[in-house]
């Protein structure tokens, strides 16, 4: 029997929204003037934030998942 699930990462892969959300992040911190050792969890959430809005949303993806 297989059953469907869907992944709610706005339709990404969750490869291609961690590099999304990367890119973020650098954004954030080239602008705040910080390096990556100074990465905090306050830019991690302003990033994922900023980066989810204007993705743009795709058609969720259909995964097979076998039960």
């Amino acid at each position: 029997m297989k059953k469907r699930r869907y992944v709610d990462l706005y339709g990404y892969t969750s490869d291609e929204f961690d590099r999304l959300l990367e890119r973020g992040i650098n954004k954030k911190l080239r602008s705040a003037g910080k390096s990556r050792s100074e990465l905090d969890m306050p830019t991690v959430f302003a990033a994922y934030e900023d980066e989810t809005r204007k993705l743009p949303r795709r058609r969720l993806r259909e995964m097979r998942v076998t039960a």
